[in-house]
């Protein structure tokens, strides 16, 4: 185990050392770019000339470090740092040749200097030398200490000059500058290995460190989950303990009982013939004689207890001793015999004795008669039996719980054979009672495997070595049943200590456990979609992070949520609603095969989680392949319905190493995705929007804003290409928040729509756009109409109407200058009320636009369902002309529109190319930044008086 941990260590620090050097390499690589600079400039400085042969080494050694400089940036970039093996060998050869170079450059340097025409002073070889190797030896004890073996690979080839100069050339080095540098490089060499020596002990001791802590935490989490556990385990245990050991212990002392009371019997009638002499004395028996004549009744022993054992009868009627309950039947059988109707007097009956009632029996005869055959003497015996009654009676009740207890019982002999089993054992196993007497504990099981053989062989020894079993058992009997029991099984013996029988009760466990299974099922799983739910998913997604995080080193959570789900359920049912779910779960499984989990979370939610770890799963290919399986329509109550998803992805550990930030990032995906208009894909981004780094409460600045008026309305203008004049313009909300800055409609207007704001941000753009009119017409400005977006809420509120009159009449302006745009979302429910509503605008000449055409479930029926006037092709279908089958739609609709008198108008145009096609297919209303993005109040005054006409150039 130690040299299992001394090699993980060891490759620990290893890959450290790589992933530190290949950062540090790179800074090596210049500075000794800059040593190599600095020496050439020195040369060039002394001599004033250039070599040919410096040059180009100098040149090849600057190309070579530039490539080594570079490599090491690419491996850093590429993450390559992971492949230390490969990357230890590259940096060792880089060194290798590095060193090389140098030592090359220091032969160069002492040869020019030996071939110079002048005799120089070697001094400055040696300086020039030893600045080189120096500096780059230093460099290198700093940023190469960490692998020694790259120091090596440089110092050795560059040393070797230092070396071999004054072997090769006596004459021309001088002494004590070589020593000098022998001595310098050794010092360098040694202290380059002490820092290396240091380095690697340091990083030893903080990866050990770091081991034995982390290894600490898991080990302090382990122990407390495990003693909770322990602690709920036991506390569980107990109770269950102590209710079946109370149970088991009272069906045992009754067994006990009755086997004791048939062990008593035996033993009488075994002894019976030993007994017979002292039958009196031991056996509680005592003769009597009765002198009918004299009316006298004695009995031979004063002992016996009985208190009629000398009475005269003559003073003494039988009716005060003998119970009132046997007076009748006594008599008669006495009446009987007495007239010699039966060969002997057999009586039991009950007579008082120290205050209580005690069952006796009294057999008699006859044995003296007159010459006239009346009776004069009766002799017999008188026998207690109040113990024996009183054990016939626990008998009877230990044999009725026997048979009635809702427990099998079974008696074993020494063999483990069955003696005896109760009526409930039967019925339980299914088999009858000849079937299982005689045969062996496990002969009416199936034991075809060995660890069935081995749970026999544990039973058996617990029941020789301590003679007594209990345990929970999951048993196959030949019957066919499998039974889930607890078996509880106790050796009894004598009153002398010697085994008897075994005693076993089982008590059926198998309803419980099915039971637990489906309470099980219901806590982890939901009923509807029969997919893990939002507890399951969790509980998974914590068990990822940390106890198969070995084998989760990377993965990916999905959130999926179905769009426009709800509008769904109203125009349809909750029933259909139901039926999608079933199928949208459906519809996951056969897509996501390889996912580790599907949950279905609640409502119109799911979320599924990829392992990434191997190199085989692209997260990116896997939600494509999700989007296009949701192409195909789903079949609901025969009907066809295109359903379309949002997905938003957080991946581990990019996005987060706890469960609530993962789960958290992945569901903030899925609401940008959502923003996006649904039916995308959207990665989470660990940068934050400005509102959410300040933590702005969305909801509550957008009322503040509200109140305070920070919200403007804009107009964007609307251009008739056939004219060549405005046709109109859209108002559209716009927030500038006082310290925020402006804040886009995409943010606070999907927040808006889920509260009741946005029927106070309809009503303030009603009120600013009828007051805008107002002073365009004071102008002159009224050859137009300008539009306004009308959503659900305010036209089910029941005060869209009214709020109109009003404003009408405040601005003075007449309807015939307002356009209402409504969404298909709109109109889902209440088309009659609905009708009625656009019934009621057009009888006030305002004119009523569909606004989004196409992006919905059922446009074309709205088109003669409700009395539009204006049809808006959405910006989704403008943006993609130029694709054939997109220009297609669009011209469907266009000839569509224009077929049925409807004006059309197209929003999105950017570009000159959309706005050509759509006046050559017969759209001539068009809006969009080719003409003007939304202008304040005052700019678009100034577009008007700007733009008299325009053209599309």
């Amino acid at each position: 185990m130690n040299d299992v941990q001394e090699e993980l260590l060891s490759y620990d620090v290893n890959s450290s050392n790589i992933r530190k050097i290949t950062k540090d390499i790179r800074i090596f690589f210049i500075w000794v770019f800059f040593t190599c600079i600095c020496d050439a400039l020195i040369y060039i400085y002394l001599f004033n000339t250039s070599s040919e042969l410096l040059s180009g080494w100098f040149i090849l050694t600057i190309l070579f470090i530039l490539s080594g400089f570079f490599s090491s940036t690419y491996l850093l970039q590429q993450n390559k740092v992971q492949e230390f093996k490969h990357l230890d060998l590259f940096f060792q050869f880089s060194c290798l040749i590095l060193g090389s170079l140098l030592g090359i450059g220091v032969y160069i340097i002492n040869l020019e200097f030996m071939m110079m025409p002048n005799v120089v002073d070697p001094f400055f070889s040696f300086l020039l030398s030893s600045f080189l190797l120096s500096f780059s030896y230093v460099l290198a004890m700093n940023f190469l200490n960490q692998r020694f073996s790259y120091f090596i690979a440089l110092f050795v080839p560059s040393a070797i000059p230092v070396l071999t100069l004054p072997l090769l050339f006596p004459q021309n080095t001088n002494e004590i500058y070589s020593t000098i540098f022998i001595v310098w490089f050794s010092l360098l060499f040694f202290s380059t290995y002490a820092s290396h020596k240091i380095y690697i002990n340091s990083e030893i001791l903080d990866l050990k460190n770091k081991f034995l802590f982390k290894q600490s935490q898991e080990q302090l989490a382990n122990y407390k989950g495990l003693e909770i556990q322990l602690k709920n385990e036991i506390s569980k245990t107990q109770v269950m303990k102590s209710e079946l050991q109370l149970h088991n212990h009272l069906l045992e002392q009754k067994v006990k009982e009755r086997i004791f009371d048939f062990k008593q019997m035996n033993d009488r009638l075994e002894n019976h013939q030993a007994n017979l002499a002292f039958a009196h004395e031991t056996a509680g028996i005592h003769s009597w004689v009765w002198n009918i004549e004299k009316r006298t009744f004695e009995i031979s022993d004063s002992k016996s207890g009985a208190e009629f054992k000398q009475l005269n009868l003559k003073h003494n009627s039988v009716d005060e001793y003998v119970h009132p309950d046997d007076i009748v039947n006594y008599k008669t059988i006495l009446k009987q015999h007495l007239k010699g109707k039966t060969e002997r007097f057999e009586a039991i009956y009950r007579v008082k004795r120290d205050g209580q009632w005690c069952w006796i029996q009294d057999i008699g005869k006859v044995v003296s008669k007159n010459t006239n055959n009346k009776p004069l003497r009766m002799v017999g015996i008188q026998r207690d039996i109040q113990k024996e009654k009183t054990d016939q009676e626990k008998l009877k009740l230990a044999a009725n719980v026997l048979a009635q207890v809702a427990e099998g019982v079974f008696i074993l002999d020494n063999n483990l054979c069955y003696l005896e089993v109760n009526p409930y054992f039967e019925k339980l196993l299914d088999y009858k009672q000849h079937n299982i007497v005689g045969n062996h504990l496990f002969d009416i099981t199936i034991n075809n495997n060995s660890r069935t053989q081995q749970m026999y062989n544990v039973i058996t020894q617990s029941l020789i070595q301590k003679g007594e079993f209990e345990s929970e058992l999951q048993i196959d009997f030949t019957s066919g049943k499998k039974l889930a029991l607890w078996v509880h099984i106790n050796a009894i013996y004598d009153e002398k200590n010697k085994f008897s029988n075994y005693v076993g009760i089982i008590t059926d466990l198998t309803d419980r456990k099915k039971q637990e299974q489906r309470l099980s099922y219901l806590e982890h799983y939901d009923i509807l979609t029969d997919l893990p739910n939002r507890f399951y998913f969790k509980q998974q997604l914590h068990n990822y992070l940390i106890h198969y995080s070995d084998s989760f080193k990377n993965f990916a959570v999905l959130r999926i949520n179905i769009d426009r789900f709800k509008l769904f359920n109203e125009f349809m049912s909750h029933k259909e609603g139901d039926e999608l779910l079933k199928q949208v779960a459906h519809r996951l499984r056969l897509c996501c095969p390889n996912a580790s989990l599907i949950a279905y979370l609640n409502n119109d939610d799911f979320a599924v989680i990829y392992n990434l770890s191997s190199n085989n799963i692209n997260i990116h290919q896997h939600t494509q392949h999700i989007l296009d399986a949701f192409k195909q329509p789903f079949d609901v109550k025969e009907q066809e319905q295109t359903i379309t998803i949002s997905i938003g992805v957080a991946l581990y550990p990019e996005h987060g190493l706890q469960l609530d930030s993962l789960n958290g990032h992945a569901e903030s995906a899925l609401h940008e995705a959502k923003r996006l208009g649904g039916n995308t894909v959207y990665f989470y981004s660990n940068k934050k929007t400005p509102l959410l780094n300040q933590g702005i409460n969305l909801e509550n600045e957008l009322r503040k804003a509200i109140k305070h008026k920070e919200l403007t309305v804009h107009y964007q203008p609307k251009i008739c290409v056939k004219t060549q004049r405005i046709y109109g313009f859209e108002a559209l909300v716009r927030w500038q928040h006082p310290t925020l800055g402006y804040i886009l409609p995409d943010i606070f207007i999907p927040l808006a729509e889920e509260t009741s704001l946005i029927s106070d941000i309809g009503l303030i753009v009603l009120h600013e756009t009828c007051k805008q009119i107002q002073q365009w017409q004071s102008l002159g400005f009224d050859h137009f109409r300008v539009s306004i977006n009308i959503v659900a809420q305010q036209i089910y509120r029941g005060q869209l109407v009214k709020d109109i009159d009003y404003a009408l009449k405040k601005y003075n302006i007449s309807g015939d200058m307002l356009e209402l745009e409504l969404t298909e979302s709109s109109l889902f429910d209440k088309s009659e009320e609905v009708n009625f509503l656009l019934q009621q605008l057009k009888d006030r000449h305002i004119s009523i636009s569909l606004d989004d055409f196409g992006t919905g479930y059922s446009s074309l029926a709205y088109l003669t369902s409700y009395p539009f006037d204006i049809l808006k092709i959405d910006r989704a279908f403008i943006s993609k002309i130029g694709q054939e089958k997109d220009e297609a739609i669009v011209n469907a609709i266009i000839a569509m529109g224009n077929a049925i008198g409807i004006t059309l108008v197209a929003e999105g145009v950017e570009t000159k190319e959309q706005a050509l096609f759509l006046q050559k297919h017969g759209c001539y209303i068009l809006q969009g930044f080719y003409f003007s993005k939304a202008l304040s109040s005052a700019d678009s005054t100034k577009y008007l008086e700007q733009h008299k006409l325009i053209k599309i150039c």
